[in-house]
């Protein structure tokens, strides 16, 4: 596959200058694919992502939006989407965020239907609340609420290597990668009746051989492939081994792009490079430049270019294989 390289400007979106619409165009007919991490934050930046969804192909999107906007998107999107509840991030620094104020909201979004519920550990979150790890006593009294209201499960537990490296060197306070892993094991088992998706790849696409030994041990975990910089990073290292992953666990990966739509990230290139770069890695043998600047790069010294983005590299996924990741996993761990 040789993309339509420099006819369209250049951004940090698009250092390729590629024509998205036409790259969209010539990808193989995947209709009916199921995106199950966005973030739709309003009505108008959700009008320019279906615009972009349309293109290649995405039907359905589960989307973490605040509350008080599922029912704006939801009268104009209908059965397009479904949402996952989650905290109202944009008070994070007020109290009652995290404890009671989210135990209210996951009332109130399965008061609408909602049928899951994202837990975000991500060890950054001990930046701002004491009690965001996975099982600290009020995230255990919130799992054990959406679990009363039938609610499956989503949660982020771990970043990228380079984070460790980097952002979170001090382990005492953020513990160690491994570390991160531990309350998420202990939920998967004392929740063992409820599916869980570990977003990003389970936090660590560049171990693959630990992440099969979670799926082989907890028969309710499911992984996403959301984090569309982070999975092009890693898994274009290793695109063989994730095939052979991708053929090993038919049925537990998902399709995710966590695509994050408002005001600020309203452009469409922003919106088609990530699905074009998801797309091309899964369905095609291209090796060249990803599209999108990946500021780790920088981060961990392997460049000085604040421009740079990461090779991408195809691993020309079966047909079976994107069937399964791009729709019937989505569509047996939420049959909406």
């Amino acid at each position: 596959m040789k993309p339509l390289l420099n006819v369209k400007p250049i951004n940090d979106a698009n250092r390729l200058g590629l024509d998205y619409q036409a790259e969209a165009a010539s990808l193989a007919t995947c209709a009916g694919i199921f995106d199950v991490h966005t973030h739709l934050q309003d009505v108008q930046a959700a009008r320019l992502y279906f615009k972009v969804a349309d293109l290649f192909g995405i039907e359905k999107v589960w989307s973490m939006s605040n509350l008080e906007e599922v029912d704006a998107i939801k009268d104009e999107f209908g059965q397009r989407v479904e949402f996952i509840a989650v905290p109202n991030y944009d008070n994070r620094d007020k109290p009652g965020t995290f404890t009671t104020d989210w135990l209210k909201r996951i009332e109130g979004f399965a008061a609408k239907g909602v049928k899951m519920c994202k837990f975000w550990a991500a060890p950054r979150g001990r930046d701002f609340h004491v009690d965001l790890q996975l099982d600290s006593p009020i995230r255990r009294e919130g799992v054990k609420l959406a679990h009363s209201l039938g609610m499956s499960f989503m949660t982020h537990v771990a970043d990228p290597d380079t984070w460790f490296a980097t952002t979170y060197v001090d382990s005492k306070k953020y513990g160690t990668k491994a570390q991160q892993y531990e309350p998420l094991e202990r939920l998967l088992d004392e929740y063992g009746d409820v599916k869980w998706v570990a977003a990003h790849m389970g936090g660590n696409p560049e171990d693959m051989d630990h992440l099969q030994k979670l799926l082989d041990a907890h028969p309710n975990l499911y992984l996403d492939t959301s984090a569309v910089k982070w999975m092009v990073r890693e898994l274009s290292k290793q695109p063989d081994r994730f095939r052979a992953f991708t053929e090993a666990n038919l049925g537990r990966v998902l399709f995710g792009s966590d695509i994050v739509a408002n005001a600020k990230t309203m452009t469409f290139d922003l919106f088609a490079s990530r699905y074009w770069s998801l797309r091309t890695m899964f369905e095609t043998d291209y090796e060249g430049p990803s599209p999108i600047v990946d500021p780790d790069l920088v981060m961990i010294g392997e460049t000085e270019d604040e421009k740079a983005t990461a090779m991408l590299r195809g691993a020309m996924l079966s047909e079976p294989v994107l069937a399964s990741i791009y729709s019937e996993a989505a569509k047996h761990v939420m049959p909406f």
